[in-house]
């Protein structure tokens, strides 16, 4: 009878993986419990380039894209899922404008949870800043995720996106169980399992940019890996 509850339920269940450092509910519920909803249409910027925003955001719904321009060329950084963490770390840490835009993919809703509220959390609860701490290690390993997938020719770049796509990882987690290994496997099973709603949202041209090449490179890829029985 907590049907009222089940969407804050969820928010936090999937904020939940953005760390591995495994938080109590209630901490993430006051987290969450400073956000103001913001709704984004279509190629909405969440946080624009240039624009000085030190708040904290957690997609809520949706799908948030990073960019940046490369001589007058659109750059894509990187997605972020409901229950992603986002922070301009230009705006956060050195008091500048962002580099990057953040936007939203599709319609999109965010919690903007104002820096004063998320400091002041930091500084009261250690448990919270244990868990902000393994939050961008994930970070971290996901920056050099990336560039292990993006690594090699282009073909190679796709077939290390359609592994992800795939779906397959070592061991299952158990729900319910709360241990650190099984929270561990749940991280893992996430990551690899991500890319399937992104593809389904994002148009070609934008995975394309992700890649690093043109659109119509990617299709011809596409055509030639399935063609050899590889994808």
């Amino acid at each position: 009878m907590k049907k009222e509850n089940e969407p804050a339920d969820s928010l936090r269940q999937l904020l939940e993986l953005e760390a591995k450092y495994v938080v109590r509910h209630e901490v993430l519920d006051e987290f969450l419990a400073g956000g103001v909803p913001v709704s984004l249409d279509t190629y909405g910027p969440m946080i624009d380039a240039g624009e000085f925003n030190p708040d904290i955001y957690v997609v809520k719904d949706g799908l948030i894209r990073g960019t940046y321009m490369d001589k007058n060329i659109e750059k894509t950084v990187g997605f972020a899922l409901p229950g992603t963490l986002l922070i301009s770390f230009h705006c956060y840490y050195s008091g500048e404008p962002s580099y990057y835009r953040f936007e939203a993919c599709c319609p999109t809703t965010v919690l903007r949870i104002p820096r004063a509220y998320f400091d002041g959390l930091l500084r009261r609860s250690h448990e919270f800043a244990l868990w902000v701490m393994s939050a961008h290690q994930n970070q971290l390993f996901y920056n050099e995720c990336r560039n292990q997938v993006l690594s090699g020719d282009a073909k190679s770049r796709l077939l290390q996106l359609t592994q992800r796509l795939s779906g397959l990882v070592d061991g299952e987690w158990l729900p319910g169980d709360s241990s650190a290994d099984n929270h561990g496997r749940r991280l893992k099973t996430e990551l690899n399992t991500r890319w399937k709603a992104i593809f389904r949202i994002v148009p070609s041209k934008i995975i394309a940019s992700y890649l690093g090449i043109t659109e119509q490179h990617l299709s011809k890829i596409k055509r030639q890996i399935i063609t050899s029985g590889e994808l």
